[in-house]
């Protein structure tokens, strides 16, 4: 066998690899992110974590505007 044809195999092999590579890390992404919003719709719906941080949120940003108006106006 020459150099050049074992070069060749060798290319064409990394070749191989890169896109089952590839093809294997967006699976495992997209899996993976699924997973995530499927977890976080669970905690949502178990605990209304989510409702509550939400109004915790809105409560303090108010809170916040009101104080600072109140020191600029005096």
């Amino acid at each position: 066998m020459s150099q050049d044809s074992r070069q060749a195999e060798r290319d064409a092999r990394l070749d191989a690899l890169k896109r089952a590579t590839d093809e294997w890390a967006d699976k495992e992404t997209k899996r993976l992110e699924d997973e995530a919003t499927f977890l976080k719709s669970i905690l949502k719906g178990r605990t209304g974590a989510g409702r509550l941080t939400n109004q915790n949120v809105a409560d303090s940003s108010k809170l916040v505007v009101d104080e600072i108006s109140q020191f600029l106006e005096g």
